[in-house]
C-alpha cells in the first residue's frame, strides 16, 4: 500500500506525531513529508493520505491549507490527524470543517481522525495567551511536555489500525 503522511508542524509536535505515525505503518510503502514539499497533483498516486497539522488558533498551519487549496484529486482514503493545547474538542475540530467537506465533495472515504495535546513552545504566544485569556493557563500547563512517549505510542498505534481496516 502506498502511503503519504504530510504534516505542518511549527513546533515540532505534529512532525513528532507524523514520524510516530510513519513508524507504526512499517512494512508499508510510506513517504513521510512536510506539506510544503508535497506536491498536490500527486496525492491521488496515493492509496492513503495522512494530513496532519498543529492547530493555531482553531487554524491548520500555512503550509498544510495552501496544499489542501491546490488540490485536484484526493486519494480514495484520507486520514487527519492533529496537535493543539487546548483539550477543548471545538478548537480544534473547526479547523478541519472545509478539509472534510472537501473530502466528501471528492467522494473520498476520511478513515478516521488523531489529536494529541501539544504544548505551545512559542513563549510570544504562551504570554499573550495568558495576558488576553487567563483562562488558557490551565490548558496550556496540561500541555507541557506534549506529545509525549504515550502519546507518540498511541499515534503509532492508531496508524496501525488505520491500515489493519483496510
Amino acid at each position: 500500500m502506498k502511503i503519504l503522511i504530510c504534516y505542518h508542524s511549527d513546533t515540532g509536535n505534529t512532525e513528532a506525531v507524523a514520524k510516530s505515525m510513519a513508524e507504526g505503518l512499517a512494512g508499508e510503502q510510506v513517504t513521510i513529508l512536510p506539506a510544503k514539499e508535497v506536491d498536490p497533483a500527486s496525492l491521488n498516486n496515493y492509496d492513503v493520505a495522512f494530513f496532519g497539522s498543529g492547530i493555531y488558533g482553531s487554524a491548520l498551519g500555512k503550509s498544510l491549507k495552501n496544499l489542501l487549496k491546490d488540490v485536484t484529486a484526493f486519494p480514495l482514503k484520507v486520514v487527519l490527524f492533529c496537535t493543539h493545547a487546548n483539550p477543548e474538542p471545538s478548537t480544534f475540530e473547526k479547523a478541519f470543517t472545509k478539509v472534510k467537506q472537501q473530502i466528501r465533495d471528492a467522494d473520498c472515504n476520511l478513515c478516521d481522525q488523531f489529536d494529541c495535546i501539544g504544548e505551545n513552545r512559542n513563549p510570544q504566544i504562551v504570554e499573550i495567551l495568558l495576558k488576553t485569556m487567563p483562562i488558557m493557563k490551565g490548558p496550556l500547563e496540561a500541555a507541557k511536555g506534549h506529545p509525549n512517549a504515550q502519546d507518540l505510542e498511541t499515534a503509532k498505534e492508531f496508524a496501525k489500525s488505520i491500515i489493519s481496516k483496510l
